[in-house]
C-alpha cells in the first residue's frame, strides 16, 4: 500500500460520503491517515461532478472536482445491495477507527450499517453522519442542494447587489464547510476515544454549517431587535452610512480589475485613509485643499460635525480616481510596504502566478495535475498531497489485506469533553484565532484569553452592540466567538505583564497566536523560544499569508482575504463588479482548517509526546474551497468568474423573488426524478421528457428560469419551499438572520444557546454544527469582559 506520512498514519478511515462531504475524508487523507472509499459499482457521486478534463462533460475518470476531492484516497467497489458485498464492508469497519457517511437519515440503517449497530462490532469506531439538517427533526428528510442549504443557513440572503435577487457563490459552498468541520470534529472524538477507549456517533448538520459563515449578522436580531442594516427587508435600500450622504463603497476599479479597500473599520481602517492620501500626496493626486490634513480620526470627526461629509467624499472620490490608475499588483505592493487594508480581488490565474504563493511552495503536482497545496503547515507531520485521486476500483486489495491496529484498551463510561485538562494560552485577536480556541475551550479545555486594553480587540468595537449601546464589553461579535474561556488583561509593552503571558505560555500546553509575524518573536513568545527546554509544546500561528514568504507581512481581514484567495471574484453578476461572499468570508474557513490541524497535532502528541508549530496562512486555507476551479485553470486554463445565478451542477439554479417585502426561494434541481417533479407542479410550454439531463436543461436555462420566476412571483416563500419540498424537489425559503431564532429545525437541534453576559445579560449565541452523542461540545460560559 505504500508508505504514509502525517499525523494520521496510524488511523483507518471508510468514506461512505456522497458529494455532500468528500472533503471530510480529503483532510484525513491529507493528515495521513489510510482513507477507504466505498464507490459503488459507477462510482461515487462526486465523479461525476463538473469541471471535466478537457472539457468534456462527463467521464468516469475525468471529474476535476473529483481530482481534488479524491485526493490521497483509495478506492474499493462494494455493491451494498448485494449481501456478500456488505459482509466484506463489515469486516473492514471492524478494524477501522472511523466511519464517514453522508446518505439521508435512515438509509445506513435499511441496510443494518448505522452506528447502534455498528458499535456493538466496533466499540472504538468514530462514525460521522453529514446530512443537510441533521439526524432527526422536522426538516431531517427535507431534499437539499448546496443553494437552498446556503438559504437555509442564511448566507444567501446576504449576498449579492440589493437591486437584485441575492446569490450564492460559484462554486457550492455548504459541503466544503460541512466536510471539512466533520474532519475536524472526527479528530476530537478520536482524541477523547484515545483516552476511554470508547467512539461515539457525530451528527454533523449542514445547515448549521453554513450559520456559522454570518460572521455578526445572527447577533443583530437579539441584541437590536433588527436585521443587519442594508440586508434582509432592508435589503433594496441604501445601506446606511455613519452620516448622510457619506461614500461607502468599498470595491473600487483599479486599471486590471478590482480591489477592496478598507477604510470604514475604526482605527485600522482610520489608518488606511490616512495612509493612502499620503500615498496620493506622494505621487500628486491629493485634492490640494486635503494636502497635510490627517485621516486618523475621521470617524469620530463625521460624527460629531467636525469634519464636513464634503471632506471625506472629496477624499474617498480622489482615492477612486487613484485606484483607477494603480494595476493590482501595484496596490498589494503599497499595501504591503505601508500597512494599509487594500487588497486586490484576485481570480484564479493571477493566484497561479502569485509571487508569494510560489516562493512558500503552495502549488504541488499531484500526478499530472497541479493542486492546491496544504491548507496548513505542520511542523513535525507536514502535509504531502503526493496520491492523486484513485481510479475506480484501484485498491480493491484493501477489502482483505487491512493494517494492523494499534492494541485499544478496555472502554469505559467516561463522559469528560474531549479537551478536559488541556490548558491553552489564546493570544489570539478578531476572528480566525479565537473561533479556532473557542473550539478547544468548547470542548472543555481550560483557555485563558489575553487582551490589550491599550490595542483593544477590533470586534470589540463592532455591533451589533447589545441594546444597540456601544460599549467595548458589549458587542455579541466579540462574545459569540469566545464563550468558555477565561479573560487575562496584559500589556506585552509592560514588562510585568510580559512575564505573566511568558508564564501563562510555559503552563500551557497550546498556544495560539494571530499577531503579524515576529510580532511574537519581538516579545520572546515565539515558537522557539518557547519549545527549546519543551518539545511538547503545541503552537499555532496564523495569519493573511502565513509566517514565511516575502508578502508574510501583508495587514489585513477576512474581507482582505478573500479578496486575496479568489473569492470575491466568484459572486457577483457578469455585467457588474464582483460583490464577493458576505462578510469577512476566509475567517470561517480558516477556523475549520486550523482546528483539523490542531486536532491532528494534539493526536500526534497524544501517541509520540512530541508537539509542533502550526502555520495557518488564511488565504491558503481559503483557496481550498474552490478547489475544483483551481484545476479547471490547471488542466484546461479556463478562469472561473462570477455568473450570477448560473451554475454547474444544477438547472434551474436560482433565487426568486416572492410575494412579500424582499422575500426570495431557493430553488435547485439537480437530478432527472427533481426535474419531473419539478414539472408536475409548473407547467411549462417545453419538452418535459427530453430536458432529463444537466445539460439538454441548460440549454433552455432562460425559458425555465423565467417560468420559474414567474410561477413563484405571486405566491409565499414559506409555501412555496414546502409544495416544492414535499414533491421532491431541492427548495427553501431564504431565511434571514431573524428568521433562524424561529426555525423549526435549529429549535430542534437546540442551536441557538443563551449565555447570561456580566454586562449585556442573557445572551443568545451560535452553538455547534456538530452534536456529539458521548462528550457533547458545551458553551459552558460567556465571553469575558475586558
Amino acid at each position: 500500500m505504500g508508505e504514509r506520512s502525517g499525523a494520521l498514519t496510524h488511523y483507518t478511515v471508510v468514506d461512505l460520503t456522497t458529494s455532500r462531504a468528500e472533503l471530510a475524508g480529503r483532510v484525513l487523507a491529507d493528515l495521513g491517515a489510510l482513507v477507504i472509499k466505498v464507490e459503488p459499482p459507477g462510482g461515487c457521486e462526486a465523479r461525476a461532478l463538473p469541471p471535466f478534463r478537457d472539457g468534456s462533460n462527463s467521464s468516469a475518470e475525468g471529474s476535476l472536482y473529483w481530482a481534488y476531492a479524491g485526493l490521497g484516497k483509495r478506492s474499493v467497489v462494494l455493491d451494498l445491495d448485494q449481501p456478500a458485498d456488505r459482509d466484506a464492508l463489515l469486516g473492514v469497519i471492524d478494524d477501522a477507527d472511523v466511519l464517514i457517511e453522508s446518505f439521508d437519515p435512515g438509509v445506513m440503517a435499511a441496510m443494518g450499517l448505522d452506528y447502534a449497530t455498528l458499535r456493538l462490532r466496533n466499540p472504538g469506531l468514530v462514525y460521522a453522519s453529514v446530512t443537510p439538517f441533521g439526524q432527526t427533526g422536522p426538516k431531517a428528510h427535507t431534499p437539499a442542494t448546496d443553494l437552498t442549504l446556503e438559504a437555509a443557513g442564511g448566507l444567501v440572503g446576504l449576498q449579492g447587489d440589493g437591486d437584485r435577487p441575492p446569490l450564492a457563490m460559484a462554486m457550492p459552498q455548504a459541503s466544503f464547510h460541512a466536510g471539512v468541520q466533520a474532519a475536524a470534529d472526527i479528530q476530537i472524538a478520536l482524541f477523547e476515544r484515545n483516552r476511554s477507549g470508547a467512539g461515539q456517533h457525530l451528527d454533523v448538520s449542514m445547515q448549521a454549517a453554513v450559520v456559522w459563515t454570518l460572521m455578526n449578522a445572527t447577533g443583530y436580531p437579539t441584541n437590536t431587535g433588527t436585521n443587519p442594516p442594508g440586508t434582509s427587508e432592508f435589503r433594496g435600500q441604501p445601506r446606511p452610512t455613519l452620516v448622510a450622504g457619506m461614500r461607502a463603497q468599498r470595491t473600487m476599479a483599479c486599471r486590471d480589475g478590482f480591489a477592496v479597500i478598507g477604510t470604514h473599520l475604526p482605527g485600522v481602517g482610520e489608518r488606511t485613509l490616512d495612509g493612502c492620501m499620503r500615498w496620493l500626496e506622494e505621487e500628486q493626486c491629493a485634492p490640494a485643499h486635503l494636502i497635510g490634513r490627517s485621516w486618523l480620526g475621521y470617524l469620530s470627526e463625521l460624527s460629531t460635525g467636525a469634519m464636513p461629509v464634503e471632506s471625506f467624499n472629496a477624499a474617498y472620490d480622489a482615492l477612486g480616481a487613484w485606484v483607477s490608475t494603480k494595476t493590482k499588483r501595484a496596490l498589494l505592493d503599497g499595501a504591503l510596504a505601508r500597512k494599509l487594508l487594500i487588497a486586490p480581488i484576485y481570480d484564479i490565474s493571477d493566484l497561479r502566478v502569485d509571487p508569494h504563493l510560489t516562493a512558500r511552495g503552495f502549488w504541488q503536482r499531484v500526478g499530472e495535475d497541479i493542486q492546491p497545496g496544504a491548507f496548513a503547515q505542520l511542523s513535525a507531520t507536514p502535509i504531502r498531497p503526493d496520491r492523486p485521486a484513485p481510479r475506480l476500483g484501484a485498491d480493491q486489495t484493501l477489502v482483505n489485506a487491512r493494517d494492523k491496529k494499534i492494541p485499544r484498551g478496555a472502554a469505559n463510561d467516561s463522559t469528560a469533553q474531549a479537551f478536559a485538562g488541556l490548558k491553552v494560552a489564546d493570544f489570539a485577536w478578531v476572528g480566525v484565532g479565537p473561533i479556532i480556541s473557542k473550539a478547544l475551550a468548547d470542548h472543555g479545555a481550560t483557555v485563558i484569553h489575553i487582551e490589550s486594553a491599550v490595542r483593544t480587540d477590533v470586534l470589540r468595537a463592532l455591533p451589533p452592540f447589545k441594546d444597540a449601546t456601544p460599549g467595548i464589553n458589549r458587542s455579541q461579535f466579540f462574545a459569540n466567538f469566545n464563550t468558555s474561556k477565561v479573560g487575562r488583561k496584559l500589556e506585552l509593552t509592560d514588562p510585568n505583564d510580559l512575564a505573566e503571558a511568558r508564564r501563562l505560555a510555559a503552563w500551557a500546553d497550546v498556544v495560539v497566536e494571530s499577531f503579524s509575524p515576529g510580532t511574537m518573536a519581538r516579545y520572546g513568545l515565539d515558537y522557539a523560544t518557547l519549545s527549546a527546554d519543551r518539545n511538547d509544546l503545541v503552537m499555532l500561528s496564523t495569519c493573511m499569508r502565513g509566517q514565511s514568504g516575502p508578502e508574510r507581512q501583508y495587514t489585513g481581514f477576512g474581507n482582505q482575504g478573500a479578496a486575496l484567495a479568489g473569492l470575491i471574484s466568484l459572486v457577483g453578476w457578469p455585467d457588474r463588479p464582483p460583490t464577493g461572499p458576505w462578510g469577512a468570508y476566509t475567517d470561517f474557513i480558516a477556523p475549520r482548517y486550523g482546528v483539523a490541524a490542531l486536532a491532528a497535532a494534539l493526536l500526534h502528541r497524544q501517541t509520540t509526546g512530541a508537539g509542533q508549530y502550526i502555520d495557518l496562512s488564511q488565504i491558503e486555507a481559503g483557496i481550498q474551497f474552490q478547489g475544483p476551479l483551481v484545476l479547471d485553470h490547471t488542466v484546461n486554463g479556463a478562469v472561473a468568474r462570477a455568473a450570477g445565478q448560473v451554475s454547474r451542477f444544477a438547472c434551474p439554479h436560482g433565487i426568486y423573488r416572492t410575494r412579500g417585502e424582499e422575500r426570495y426561494v431557493a430553488i435547485s434541481v439537480a437530478t432527472a426524478a427533481q426535474w419531473l417533479a419539478l414539472t408536475k407542479l409548473l407547467p411549462l410550454d417545453l419538452p418535459v421528457d427530453e430536458l432529463r439531463t444537466l445539460t439538454q436543461r441548460a440549454a433552455h436555462r432562460e425559458s425555465i428560469e423565467a417560468a420559474l420566476a414567474h410561477w413563484c412571483a405571486a405566491g409565499d416563500a414559506f409555501d412555496i419551499a414546502k409544495r416544492l419540498q414535499s414533491a421532491g424537489v431541492p427548495s427553501h425559503a431564504v431565511l434571514r438572520p431573524s428568521d433562524l431564532y424561529d426555525d423549526a429545525q435549529l429549535i430542534h437541534r437546540g442551536f441557538f444557546v443563551t449565555l447570561d453576559h456580566p454586562v449585556m445579560g442573557p445572551t443568545p449565541c451560535d452553538g455547534h454544527v456538530t452534536q456529539f452523542s458521548r462528550t457533547p461540545a458545551r458553551l459552558s460560559c460567556p465571553a469575558p469582559i475586558l
